[in-house]
C-alpha cells in the first residue's frame, strides 16, 4: 500500500447548509453493515494521516474523491482483500504511470476521481489486485463518455466508478467499467439538479436506484442507476460540507453508512446503504 504525498495549501470548503434535491431513506432493514469509517473535505495531509491510521487498524477504502483544490473524501470498511493501494495527488501522467504499474502487478483501478481542468487535472484512486476484465478511461467529452458506456454493456461491463471535472465549459469524464454482477443498469449524465430529480423518482418507479452519483463543475449530475431489490439506502444531493455531516450524524443514527462520496464546487452528493 503506498500514499502518494503531494504539497498543497488549499483553503477549506465550508457553505450554509442546503436542503438536498433528493432523498429516500427506509428503515434500516436486516442488513447488517460492515464496521467502517468515513472522512471528507481532508487537506492532502489530513487523508495521509487518515489512510496510515486506517490501514494500521485494519479497513481498507472503498471508495475515494478529490475535489475543490485538493480535499480528499472517502469510505472504509472493515476487512483485507487480496491486495489493494490508494494513491492521491496524481497528474494525469503520474495516474497513467500508475495503471501502467498496476497492471504488471495485476491490479486495476476500482474507485478513480479527478478534480481541475481539463489540461491539468488532478486525480487519486483506489487500485486491487483482481483477474477480471475491467476498462478504465479519463479525460473523456460527455459525447466520448457516452460511447464508451454503450461500448462496455456490449462487452457485458457495467459502470462501477464515476465521476466528472474539468470546466463548466469542458466537463470531463473518468470511469471504470467492469463485470456486470447481475441486473439491469442504466445511465444517466449531463443532468441538471432538476433533470436529476425527476430521472430518480422516474427510476425510482421502475425500481431502480442509484449506486454511483457525480457531480460536474458545471453543476450537472451523472448517475448510475441499478435494479437490485436493495430496501434500505438513502441519497442525497446538493450538500455542502456541513450538510452532508448532518446527514451524514441523522442516517447513522438509523443504520446507515456512507458507500460512495463525491463532490465538486463545495457541494456534495452520496449514496448511503
Amino acid at each position: 500500500m503506498q500514499t502518494k504525498r503531494k504539497i498543497a495549501v488549499v483553503a477549506s470548503v465550508v457553505a450554509g447548509l442546503a436542503a438536498p434535491a433528493v432523498a429516500v431513506a427506509p428503515a434500516a432493514g436486516a442488513q447488517a453493515a460492515p464496521a467502517w469509517q468515513a472522512y471528507h473535505n481532508a487537506t492532502p495531509a489530513q487523508s495521509v494521516m487518515h489512510v496510515k491510521t486506517l490501514k494500521s487498524r485494519g479497513y481498507r477504502p472503498i471508495t475515494v474523491n478529490v475535489s475543490d483544490g485538493e480535499h480528499y473524501a472517502a469510505v472504509w470498511v472493515k476487512g483485507s482483500s487480496s491486495g489493494w493501494g490508494i494513491w492521491q495527488g496524481m497528474s494525469s501522467r503520474e495516474f497513467q504511470h500508475q495503471f501502467d504499474a498496476g497492471m504488471r502487478e495485476g491490479a486495476q483501478p476500482v474507485s478513480v476521481s479527478a478534480t481541475g481542468p481539463a489540461d491539468a487535472p488532478l486525480f487519486t484512486a483506489i487500485w486491487e489486485r483482481k483477474s477480471t476484465k475491467f476498462l478504465t478511461k479519463h479525460g473523456l467529452t460527455p459525447a466520448q463518455f457516452g460511447a464508451y458506456n454503450k461500448e462496455a454493456a456490449a462487452q457485458g461491463l457495467a459502470l462501477s466508478s464515476v465521476d466528472a471535472y474539468g470546466t463548466p465549459g469542458d466537463i470531463r469524464y473518468v470511469g471504470v467499467w467492469t463485470p456486470n454482477p447481475g441486473g439491469t443498469w442504466k445511465y444517466t449524465y449531463g443532468m441538471s439538479r432538476e433533470r436529476h430529480k425527476e430521472e430518480f423518482y422516474a427510476k425510482k418507479s421502475q425500481g431502480y436506484r442509484p449506486v454511483k452519483v457525480a457531480v460536474a463543475p458545471d453543476g450537472t449530475y451523472a448517475a448510475v442507476w441499478r435494479k437490485d431489490g436493495r430496501k434500505s439506502w438513502a441519497h442525497y444531493i446538493d450538500m455542502s460540507a456541513a450538510g452532508y455531516q448532518k446527514r451524514f450524524n441523522a442516517l447513522k443514527k438509523r443504520g446507515l453508512h456512507p458507500v460512495q462520496v463525491n463532490a465538486e464546487n463545495g457541494k456534495y452528493t452520496a449514496i448511503w446503504e
